[in-house]
């Protein structure tokens, strides 16, 4: 391609050059073009076969008619979620795309350069319609068709930076021009469609791994985060008598009422994605309005109807690893662990002998998680505990004890919680003793009750306890020790991962529905975190 003679350089883009804080202009200027032909060629492809089946089913209408109600679609919907389906997959897996029927060749494209058409206008460049969406991410605005369409059009400075030429009456339609909402709606479509979001974002992590952009470490934080949905929800009777594998219902109480109320379960809509004039008997399948939205449950307080992600941070960087859709955001966080580490080490196989533990929640305090965590890939699974409906200990204590706490803490008869110190495994007993005060003198030398308890003239009392009896405590690496809270300290860093995923790089307002487009807003603040952790290195 002949560079052009000459080349206007308007004034608002270099006053936008010459501001560093303005970050935006310096990650689209430099951002590199040729690591996205392999994707650049796949969506040309992609959009060939979009186009091609629009016009065949123009063509082509159905005629059986669909004999589902709405009620019989609802039901069947309601039990194919993982929350009630114990088979089904908890992570969103995108529908595979069809096999392109043209191919294009990846080192023919470049930026204002795009495969031949025989008919019709010419493509819009990928190249800047992918950077209209990086730069509004990074810009921590919603990569959105609608919000990427009204940037360009009230922006000209963002819009050159892209790519783009402005329109102009006197020379006509050209193909580097603005493009229209209807395009830039149509691109996201297809890219979200054929999963190129994601094969984006993917390819660039996995250069920032190879060339050590990003650094390589032997923990992972896992956690779930939401994003509250764009949409309704209603709720729905779960059918009795319930599946087996449904969760089963509360006991009745004594002397409560023996007709216990039908379980109900929040769910979106269903409906049909068509114009038909009479929906109930066209042919088209019943689905639901939003899938994957549900209920996120906090606390007995706080309940969102959200969409839930699981996300993997290395820590000690604070890095964003990979974040996928959960199929049922009303599903428990600890059905995410394992497919979302097979899903890393199937994207990235490097990290499968370098990653060596895991930090979770107390969600994932689950014994048979752990043994699976460490059988499939040798990694400790390392979490707080969770007293879960375990009660405390207040039977067959030592002297001078009230209580051991749900957490496995002993509390002497004057409230005070006992230290952990260590564990002794020739008699396999754990070994607490009575804490210091603020001046560092062991609270059991001045203590009110130091005769009916302790009975040695200096020092701290001290207690054993079983390991039999607080069996959810790890005695190779206990989760009282200051060693495992040490570890632990590390897991906040996904705290801030989330924050920065949620406003930094983007918006946790969600302007479409479907676990599909929550993916690709997932995919596309991937891409943007590890583009900005490149641009920044590059920088040094």
């Amino acid at each position: 391609m002949q560079l052009p003679l000459i080349q206007v350089v308007e004034s608002d883009d270099t006053y936008l050059q010459q501001h560093a804080e303005v970050l935006w202009v310096g990650v689209l200027r430099d951002l590199d073009w040729t690591a996205l032909r392999a994707v650049a060629a796949r969506y040309y492809e992609a959009l060939w076969q979009f186009n091609v089946e629009q016009h065949r089913a123009r063509e082509q209408r159905l005629v059986e008619a669909n004999t589902e109600t709405r009620e019989q679609a609802t039901v069947r919907l309601l039990l194919e979620r993982p929350t009630l389906c114990a088979d089904a997959a908890a992570l969103h897996r995108p529908p595979e795309p069809p096999p392109a029927q043209i191919h294009i060749r990846p080192e023919s494209l470049e930026p204002g350069l795009t495969p031949y058409r025989i008919a019709g206008k010419q493509p819009k460049c990928f190249f800047a319609l992918a950077k209209a969406f990086l730069g509004m991410a990074v810009r921590g605005r919603r990569p959105e068709p609608d919000s990427v369409h009204d940037e360009l059009k009230s922006n000209p400075g963002y819009a050159r930076a892209c790519g783009f030429t402005l329109p102009d009456p006197k020379r006509g339609y050209r193909q580097s021009d603005i493009a229209s909402r209807r395009k830039i709606e149509q691109f996201d479509q297809i890219m979200t469609g054929a999963g190129l979001w994601r094969h984006s974002a993917l390819d660039e992590v996995r250069r920032n791994l190879e060339q050590g952009v990003v650094k390589v470490e032997t923990r992972v934080v896992h956690d779930t985060t939401h994003y509250p949905a764009f949409s309704a929800r209603t709720a729905v009777p779960i059918p009795a008598p319930l599946p087996d594998q449904a969760p089963k219902a509360r006991r009745v109480k004594k002397g409560a009422r023996r007709a216990a109320r039908q379980q109900r379960k929040s769910q979106s809509r269903t409906i049909k994605n068509c114009r038909c004039a009479e929906r109930a008997h066209c042919p088209h399948p019943w689905q639901l309005a939003d899938a994957g939205a549900g209920t996120v449950v906090k606390s007995a307080t706080k309940m969102y109807w959200a969409h839930k992600a699981s996300t993997l941070v290395f820590p000690q960087q604070g890095v964003l690893l990979d974040a996928v859709a959960m199929r049922d955001a009303a599903a428990h966080d600890s059905t995410s662990v394992l497919e979302s580490f097979e899903r890393l080490f199937a994207d990235h196989p490097l990290l499968r002998s370098r990653i060596h533990k895991a930090l979770d929640d107390g969600a994932a305090d689950d014994v048979t998680l752990k043994a699976q965590m460490k059988q499939r890939w040798e990694i400790e699974l390392m979490t707080p505990i969770n007293p879960r409906r375990r009660r405390a200990q207040k039977k067959d204590l030592a002297r001078g004890l009230e209580q051991i706490t749900a957490m496995g803490t002993p509390v002497c008869r004057q409230g005070v919680p006992f230290d952990f110190v260590g564990c002794r495994h020739e008699d396999e007993r754990f070994i607490f003793r009575a804490p210091n005060d603020a001046t560092g003198t062991p609270v059991c030398t001045h203590c009110p009750a130091r005769s009916a308890c302790y009975r040695g003239e200096s020092g701290a009392r001290q207690v054993t306890v079983a390991f039999e009896r607080l069996p959810w405590i790890d005695p190779a690496h206990p989760q009282l020790s200051w060693r495992f809270q040490n570890e632990m300290a590390l897991r906040t860093a996904i705290e801030r991962v989330h924050k920065q995923m949620k406003h930094d790089l983007g918006s946790e307002e969600l302007s479409k529905r479907g676990n599909d487009a929550f993916q690709a807003r997932l995919d596309k603040t991937l891409w943007a975190t590890h583009i900005l952790l490149r641009y920044a290195h590059n920088q040094r």
